[in-house]
């Protein structure tokens, strides 16, 4: 038990250190961003199957298709967010490349993430 306490510890303090929230936006409100794709392989992240962080987010969860959406800072880990045509997503991951007005989606097949590409998508925050 005390293992998993320093576990929820570390993650607690991980997600603190990765997330302004005074810069959240307000819940309902529609906006617009600029949606790439990624996979958890090394075409998105330079990530092996194997290595010891495969698969993992910021938050130190699992990637999971149809629920992971990497973030910029300024949206808060855990935050979930309605996508447009796509449903809820949770915001559980970072990227170098994610930055205010951005959003990563997360695909587990790479012909899917490919077919995805990038587009201009709506989305608002629902939950926070």
């Amino acid at each position: 038990m005390a293992k998993r306490e320093k576990r929820r510890e570390a993650r607690d303090a991980h997600l603190r250190a990765n997330t302004r929230s005074d810069r959240n936006v307000g819940s309902n409100q529609w906006l617009t961003f600029d949606a790439t794709a990624y996979t958890a392989g090394p075409e998105s992240t330079g990530k092996s199957p194997g290595d010891a962080d495969y698969g993992i987010t910021a938050s130190g969860r699992h990637v999971r298709e149809n629920h992971t959406i990497a973030c910029p800072k300024s949206i808060a880990l855990d935050t979930r967010m309605e996508i447009e045509g796509l449903g809820v997503r949770t915001c559980d991951d970072r990227g170098g490349a994610i930055t205010d007005g951005r959003l990563d989606i997360y695909f587990e097949d790479v012909a899917d993430a490919r077919e995805f590409g990038r587009r201009t998508v709506r989305a608002r925050i629902i939950e926070n």
